[in-house]
């Protein structure tokens, strides 16, 4: 498994995106080992968008509430810079914004809380599942392993 400190270039991964890492650990360690995949945990949306240009990703796993990170200027395009103080989980829409900017986008999984149906409508199309937070670890790796087969 790779961590949050770094990734390694090769084959596609997860990467796994949660401000409470310690919650997704064990499933990222289970699911790398047992799909064999390399498997990464970012804490916020600037590490993630670092992550996310330094390998290709088959799948990522991503809360909506997510914290931009320590420097936000970095990774906010001017319409989120806009919208900055009036959008309360900007995060998870500014990831959002990333992925679809990449030019191999990988399959989005929605592992999140979050029932507002305004934010929930703007996911629609750009995701592959919604798991509702916190699944059981044993329903979010079946969720996983098939849709990562």
């Amino acid at each position: 498994m790779v961590n949050d400190s770094g990734a390694a270039t090769g084959s596609p991964g997860v990467l796994f995106v949660d401000d409470e890492p310690d919650n997704i650990s064990l499933v990222a360690e289970i699911l790398g080992d047992s799909l064999e995949l390399p498997v990464a945990i970012a804490d916020s949306v600037e590490r993630a968008v670092e992550l996310l240009h330094e390998r290709p990703w088959k799948a990522v796993v991503m809360d909506l509430f997510i914290p931009l990170g320590d420097h936000p200027q970095r990774i906010l395009g001017p319409r989120a810079q806009r919208y900055q103080e009036n959008v309360e989980h900007l995060g998870g829409l500014v990831l959002l914004e990333e992925l679809d900017r990449l030019s191999v986008r990988p399959m989005v999984v929605s592992h999140t809380q979050c029932t507002d149906h305004v934010l929930l409508d703007l996911f629609d199309g750009r995701i592959k599942r919604m798991i509702p937070k916190p699944a059981p670890m044993e329903v979010l790796l079946t969720h996983l392993r098939d849709l990562l087969a």
